[in-house]
């Protein structure tokens, strides 16, 4: 402990840290446990508290006047709370607020806090502020530090006292927790039921959490106060830690009237669906099977004669390990796709499996994540000479296998969507226009008028160029797949094999693979300089069916360019579709005040409906967002399918999210 005489009380005196150093590391002696890894400390701290909570995107994705909020279980050296202020520095935009409110029963001397920060030469300048400005006393202590020049604005609120006393008494909610503090083993007084009811209490839809721990009572504590589990990988010799995000109890009000369902009336039950891919078809057969009359207009002369025309599509279940929206929605959608290939009978598929290579170390983290909170049944990670049995050639990289997946024929799933006796097709049938009605909607083709009082629109990028659905933020991505003539060899491949690029079992003579990604490139023609990217692509992540096909004299017997439809974060846009102007000036004073409370719902373009963005999933999002639509069409709240969709990732995919996220960042 530093020979500093403290002007504190005895009383208090006594309950400062008690510090022994090892080789310029501080111990504490009251729980006989270091205060940061002896590896180092500060990229632990990145590691656990910083990626964990994602923060370099959510301090990036802040706005103006606006403030985060960190709440930390042990103050201990302050290393956490100067990491998070440097990534604010770094990320955040100016004019934005961090308050970072931590705990701490035995705080540090000024001088163990500076003899603990000096082996952090970058934290340096931001170390001596604080320490410069921390005095113990025996109240809280409260710190503020302000940028003129970026007009940031940080907060430091430490509280002084047991956490259990302490934390139940802050009045804001948290974004972000970072569970620190000594070891369950070490500390079991800290980690008792009462914290995680805190912070439960304390915690909003949006919040996470990290904890270095991995400790069951830990992992219990926090799936019993509502929080979501996850194993990551630990910093250096720790095999893991859990990080997740509060998971409101179903039923919980939250404010969010721009997302409220339309009240949509449709006696006729007809419907009109523009687009004949697989968003439109799978569309138009959830409404058909619950006694609608469904028309799909399709500008080609076939269904799927755009991006949902490529010969093989696999169904490709992309997850995260932090169980994102994304990647709940790709679940249900998922299943859904398994489920409605069941009940259709669609011929060309084949459930081969699809196995997912581990093409680098983070990869590699993420898919071992993920075999530890899925069943075997779902997917199951494998090594290098697993994967080879399966896929039948051999295989570089472990990997995940999802064996109940494999590739289908997209056009014949189409096919199959619109072979129902209430759906009729208009192929050739390009529509103009789109214009409301006194009740209903007229569509103008070139050479027809049809009306409808609802109308569905599924067209991909085509859809927002529609005026009254020009605000949706789609854009397309060219890409291009290569079919290569399938030989002896190459036909041992038994399942779909996904790297850098995608390859899937021979099918008529020849294997499918891509597919090549092009922004801002419109050029709709098959390109040799494309087909040789795909076979790059094989032979550096899967070398041996590159060599099976011909190696340099692998046949190129065709390729296809398409475009996907995607968003900025990649989720589809599912949902009724509002009056836009009346939506702008209903919630203007949102660009003043994100939390202002405004309790009116949107008024909606009666009967007008879309699903696009579906990008290189649609094979998965597709047909679940076609159910979706159904039940809100039909004002269904439960189905024969069992279909469950939870309110907040009906949110996540609403059409208009974009618009009130711009609202509030005052880009609109």
């Amino acid at each position: 402990m530093s020979d500093r005489q403290s002007p504190l009380s005895e009383k208090f005196q006594t309950s400062t840290a008690n510090i022994q150093w090892e080789n310029g590391l501080p111990i504490s002696t009251q729980f006989n446990d270091v205060y940061f890894s002896r590896a180092s400390g500060i990229a632990e701290t990145r590691h656990v508290f910083l990626e964990h909570n994602h923060l370099p995107q959510r301090f990036r994705e802040l706005t103006p006047g606006r403030t985060f909020t960190i709440g930390e279980t042990g103050f201990g050296t302050g290393l956490n709370f100067l990491c998070a202020w440097q990534l604010f520095q770094e990320n955040a935009p100016d004019n934005s607020s961090l308050v970072f409110i931590s705990t701490e029963k035995y705080p540090l001397q000024p001088d163990d806090l500076q003899k603990a920060l000096r082996v952090f030469d970058e934290l340096t300048p931001l170390a001596n502020r604080m320490i410069s400005a921390y005095q113990l006393s025996e109240e809280n202590i409260d710190l503020q530090f302000s940028d003129s020049a970026s007009g940031k604005h940080v907060s430091l609120h430490i509280l002084i006292g047991d956490v259990l006393d302490t934390l139940p008494h802050i009045n804001q909610k948290i974004d972000a927790w970072f569970l620190d503090g000594f070891a369950p083993a070490k500390n079991p007084d800290m980690w008792q039921p009462n914290l995680f009811r805190t912070l439960k209490a304390k915690s909003h839809e949006e919040s996470t959490y990290a904890t270095f721990t991995a400790a069951r009572l830990v992992r219990d504590g926090l799936m019993e106060a509502g929080f979501s589990v996850t194993k990551q990988p630990g910093f250096g010799r720790k095999r893991d830690m859990i990080a997740g995000r509060f998971i409101p109890a179903s039923g919980l009000p939250v404010s969010k009237p721009w997302f409220a369902p339309a009240d949509h009336k449709n006696p006729e039950k007809t419907a009109i669906v523009v687009g004949g891919g697989l968003a439109g078809c799978s569309t138009a057969w959830s409404l058909a099977r619950r006694g609608w009359q469904v028309t799909i207009l399709e500008q080609h002369q076939a269904l799927a004669s755009e991006a949902s025309g490529n010969p093989q599509g696999v169904l490709y279940a992309k997850l995260s390990a932090d169980n994102t929206p994304l990647s709940q929605f790709i679940l249900k959608g998922y299943q859904f796709t398994l489920d409605t290939l069941k009940a259709l009978e669609v011929k060309e598929w084949q459930q081969c499996g699809v196995i997912q290579l581990a093409i680098n170390g983070k990869t590699d983290q993420r898919y071992q994540a993920l075999d530890s909170q899925h069943p075997d049944s779902l997917l199951q990670y494998l090594k290098e000479e697993q994967l080879s049995d399966i896929a039948g050639l051999s295989i570089n990289y472990p990997g995940l296998y999802f064996p109940q997946a494999g590739w289908v024929h997209p056009p014949a799933l189409c096919r199959a969507l619109a072979d129902h006796p209430n759906i009729r097709v208009m192929t050739s049938t390009a529509v103009n226009s789109i214009e409301p009605l006194e009740q209903g909607w007229l569509i103008k083709t070139g050479e027809d008028e049809l009306r409808s009082k609802t109308v569905i629109i599924a067209q991909g990028t085509a859809s927002h160029h529609l005026s009254l659905l020009d605000y949706l933020p789609l854009k397309a991505i060219r890409g291009q797949i290569t079919q290569v003539k399938a030989t002896p060899e190459s036909q041992k491949l038994a399942s779909c094999v996904c790297g850098e690029g995608y390859i899937a079992p021979a099918v008529d003579g020849f294997h499918t693979m891509g597919a090549t990604f092009s922004f801002k490139d419109m050029g709709t023609e098959v390109r040799d300089a494309d087909h040789q990217e795909n076979l790059t692509m094989q032979a550096e992540f899967f070398p041996a069916m590159y060599q099976a096909l011909g190696g340099n004299n692998a046949q190129v017997t065709g390729g296809r360019t398409g475009f996907r439809c995607t968003t900025p974060d990649y989720l589809p846009v599912v949902g009724p579709v509002v009056d836009l102007q009346h939506f702008i000036e209903a919630y203007a004073p949102l660009r003043k005040n994100s939390k202002l409370s405004i309790d009116a719902p949107p008024e909606y373009l009666d009967g007008l409906y879309v699903t696009a963005g579906h990008g290189s999933r649609g094979m998965l999002s597709c047909p679940v967002s076609g159910e979706i639509l159904a039940n809100m069409i039909t004002g269904e709240t439960d189905n024969t399918t069992g279909l469950s969709i939870p309110e907040k990732l009906l949110d996540a995919i609403h059409p208009s999210r974009f618009l009130i996220r711009d609202l509030i960042r005052n880009k609109i």
